[in-house]
């Protein structure tokens, strides 16, 4: 299951949705709340983070933004570049 996070807003309030690591989720707002839980089962924390983004959305928060855990995307140093390596000698100037 992927890890991330996901920002959502109502007003001057925020709430931020975390999925830090396994099966943990850190909710922190609006204001000073905070709720960390941890479930037995993938479906649980699914079926839970469901029903939380629809209960926001029905009580008019909107998703700001949503950030997908970065590691579990391919390595970008693995990747050919199109062009020289910047850092070699060839590329620096004399």
């Amino acid at each position: 299951m992927p890890l991330g996070s996901w920002l959502f807003v109502k007003g001057s309030e925020s709430v931020w949705v975390e999925r830090p690591h396994g099966r943990v989720m850190i909710v922190a707002g609006p204001g000073a709340a905070r709720d960390v839980r941890e479930f037995d089962s993938d479906p649980a924390l699914d079926a839970f983070q469901i029903a939380l983004a629809e209960r926001l959305t029905h009580g008019g928060w909107f998703l700001w933004g949503v950030n997908r855990e970065r590691r579990q995307a391919r390595d970008r140093h693995s990747t050919a570049r199109g062009t020289p390596d910047r850092r070699s000698s060839a590329a620096s100037p004399a």
